[in-house]
């Protein structure tokens, strides 16, 4: 603010030098000094002189000097002063403040001094050889000085020139008692850059008020600082000097209000606001840091995306290690927002636009200041993705605090939270496929999580994210959990990993692993699986239901080394040392595979069936060893329409002290309705059947190609290939159909014409 301090000059050589020299050249007038008559004065003068010259010294240095051609004295009590010339030395004596004016009057009523033409003031001139440096001129008109007071100014435009740069403004005050100057309008200061690469800064107001001994300038009613592509303007502002080792005065920070700032470059406009402001300079005059306070904002454009920052306070921090002042970093507290919308892509790529909420957010810039590096809040967190196309989903984030880093033309790249919860919405597509099948809108999904991090595409869509400890997910009735899950958004694939768990209205599945697929909730789970399939509820009219080996009203348990589960867990597979039961029934194999809509069970690799009979209601006898029946082989078919379990591979059936070898076997199960005990109704086996009937006091084995078993008549019929029958007790016998039953010594054997019934019967022993 040197550019200033010609008020304060002016006034002192005015007050101390101009006065006293006109106020003794009066008197020596009014001694009447003898002198040779001279000439005729003109009507209304007193007296005149011819190359006027007064000067003062101080301990042998000199003071002040002032020169006039000419000066007159009227009879009004003025003096007249032509090209007057008044110079007022500094302590040192080798420099000098000069005072140039064509014309000056003073008056002796009421001490005051007035040049109503242009005055010139030269500040710090050298008096011996040319100045080192660009000297400090002023140039006003109609000057008035009070000599009493001390106080300069004028209504008058002041222009102005400095080492620092020009200046001008309209009417100026100089009070030397407060040491305050006031430029009284139209102020504008042009300050140049320390150097030719800094950019020069241009100040304007309304007003303007310096008050040297606090270093402070007062800018009002309104206030605007522009430098480069950079603008601050605003309300009343007040100004900070500071002082360097070189005593000379550099710009510190400003303190405005109702501040709008912006700044534009290539690729990148930025805009500030804020209801008071404190902007920060370095040195060199470079913008350092801004803050603003009582709800600032801060938006920034560039590289296809506008982003706009906003909280009760909005600090802005600048690298100016460039020589330029370039957005580094910004922070926002209270309420704060961070909302970054993409600039519309006339090729349908637009990404999302992210609405971040917290009490605390840090962002950070890339170099150059155009784009988004990072955001980082320390404090309870929310960040909402608003779709730009109608397939995309709408999602919302919240945490204990997050991490986001962006890539290419401000799109988020990575995430990282803690305590996360996640909320994905349906889509406006996926709503209206919903309506127009008449079906209801798929629920909002649901996350949580202690630690989650997300990679993100171009289009800011959730490419991959993983939630780590204790996992959490929800839609509708299907439920997740696991330590870790992981979604491939491209594969649309959500991973559970670590005592993994999902479940729905239909049943439950634990495993180590699980793969679900998002959009149609297929899945595959890996390790130590454990299933929990619920009965499926009876339509009316539907005379089946429950009435098969898997629709009970008991759950089906399963397990397996892996499971599959596709068409809304309509089908089921089972893979590796699988099992499934409802209660004492069960099923095993190393495959197990199940279609709910064809209600249908294929078992394959050594497979073994159990069935329980029912027990038996007799109170009046002691509960007996339930009756099982046992099915191995390499193959089970089973349809519930027909309630038929079909199997293959070389058959083993056994039941109670009963057996059954065969290559396959056809059971077929009582409907649920029936009395019967045991599950299966009867059962068909066919080649190189062997019927084993061990009892305490007899053994019947039969042989066929061909054999029907009934388990509520204990009946059973041999026929092809030959059948025979071998009793312990009755002998063997052989025929072309052989009847049997297992509970009593029945026997029909049926022969053909070519075949005659063959028996040998066992004699008694007395």
């Amino acid at each position: 603010m040197r550019s200033l301090r010609w008020l304060l000059l002016a006034a002192i050589l005015v007050l101390t030098a101009g006065l006293f020299g006109i106020y003794r050249n009066q008197r020596t007038a009014s001694r009447g000094r003898e002198r040779a008559v001279p000439p005729s004065l003109p009507l209304g003068t007193l007296g005149n002189a011819i190359d006027y010259e007064w000067a003062q010294s101080t301990d042998g240095k000199p003071a002040v000097k002032i020169t006039a051609k000419n000066s007159t004295l009227k009879e009004n009590g003025r003096t007249e002063l032509d090209e007057i010339e008044l110079r007022i030395y500094m302590k040192d004596a080798k420099h000098y403040d000069r005072v140039r004016s064509p014309k000056a009057e003073f008056s002796t009523s009421d001490n005051k001094l007035f040049a109503p033409g242009e005055a010139e003031i030269t500040l710090g001139v050298p008096t011996e050889g040319e100045p080192l440096k660009t000297l400090t001129t002023i140039k006003a008109a109609g000057v008035n000085f009070d000599s009493q007071t001390g106080e300069a100014g004028t209504p008058q435009p002041v222009a102005f020139t400095f080492q620092g740069g020009t200046g001008t403004c309209v009417g100026a005050t100089y009070n030397p008692q407060t040491h305050q100057l006031h430029l009284q309008g139209g102020v504008v200061l042009n300050l140049k850059g320390k150097d030719a690469k800094s950019l020069p800064m241009k100040v304007e107001a309304g007003e303007l008020v310096y008050s040297e001994e606090n270093s402070v300038v007062q800018l009002g009613p309104w206030s605007k600082l522009t430098r480069g592509g950079t603008t601050m303007s605003g309300g009343p502002a007040t100004v900070h000097l500071k002082e360097d080792t070189e005593k000379k005065k550099h710009l510190d920070f400003v303190e405005a209000s109702a501040v709008t700032g912006h700044d534009i470059r290539p690729g990148r406009e930025l805009d500030f606001a804020a209801p008071v402001a404190q902007i920060h300079y370095t040195d060199d005059g470079d913008l350092e840091k801004l803050n603003g306070s009582g709800g600032a904002q801060l938006m920034t454009k560039g590289n296809g995306a506008a982003t706009t920052m906003s909280g009760q306070t909005v600090d802005l921090f600048f690298n100016t290690q460039t020589g330029d002042s370039e957005l580094a970093s910004a922070i926002a507290k209270g309420k704060a927002r961070i909302e970054s919308k993409p600039v519309p892509d006339p090729k349908g790529r637009t990404g999302d636009t992210k609405i971040l909420v917290s009490e605390a957010l840090d962002l950070k810039m890339k170099p150059g200041g155009k784009d988004l590096d990072r955001v980082v809040t320390n404090t309870a967190a929310t960040v909402e993705f608003i779709p730009a196309t109608n397939d995309r989903h709408r999602r919302v984030l919240k945490s204990s605090d997050m991490d986001i880093r962006y890539g290419a033309k401000n799109t988020v790249q990575a995430f990282h939270a803690t305590n996360a919860v996640t909320e994905t919405y349906p889509s406006v597509l996926e709503k209206q496929q919903d309506e127009k099948v008449k079906r209801p809108v798929r629920p909002v999904s649901r996350t949580s999580s202690r630690v989650l991090d997300a990679v993100f595409d171009q289009d800011s869509e959730v490419k991959a994210m993983k939630q780590s400890g204790d996992f959490r997910y929800e839609q509708g009735t299907r439920k997740a959990q696991a330590m870790n899950g992981t979604l491939d958004n491209d594969k649309d694939l959500m991973t559970l990993d670590g005592g993994a768990r999902v479940s729905d209205e239909s049943g439950s599945t634990a495993a180590d692993y699980i793969e679900i697929k998002q959009d149609s909730g297929d899945f595959e789970a890996k390790g130590h699986v454990a299933t929990t399939r619920l009965p499926e509820k009876k339509k009316t009219g539907d005379a089946t239901a429950g009435s098969d080996m898997l629709d009970k009203d008991e759950p089906t348990q399963g397990l397996a080394n892996r499971v599959t589960s596709t068409n809304r867990n309509k089908n089921m597979h089972y893979i590796g040392d699988a099992v499934l039961w409802q209660a004492s029934n069960r099923i095993q194999a190393d495959r197990i595979d199940i279609d709910r809509d064809a209600k249908s069970l294929t078992a394959t690799d050594k497979v073994i069936s159990q069935f329980q009979d029912k027990p038996k209601d007799d109170k009046k006898k002691p509960a007996a060893q339930p009756t099982m029946t046992v099915v191995r082989a390499q193959k089970m078919v089973y349809t519930d329409k027909d309630r038929q379990a079909v199997y293959s591979g070389g058959v083993a059936f056994r039941r109670s002290n009963m057996s059954v070898d065969s290559i396959t076997l056809t059971a077929f199960l009582n409907d649920e309705k029936s009395d019967a005990d045991s599950r299966i109704h009867h059962a068909i086996a066919d080649g190189k059947v062997s019927i084993l009937k061990v009892m305490p006091t007899r053994r019947r084995l039969g042989r066929s190609d061909h054999a029907e078993y009934y388990t509520e008549e204990g009946k059973i019929t041999l026929s092809g290939g030959d059948p025979s029958l071998e009793d312990t007790v009755r002998g063997n016998s052989k025929g072309e159909k052989i009847t049997y039953y297992t509970d009593d010594d029945r026997l029909i054997i049926d022969g053909a014409p070519d075949k005659p019934v063959r028996t040998l019967l066992h004699k008694k022993k007395k």
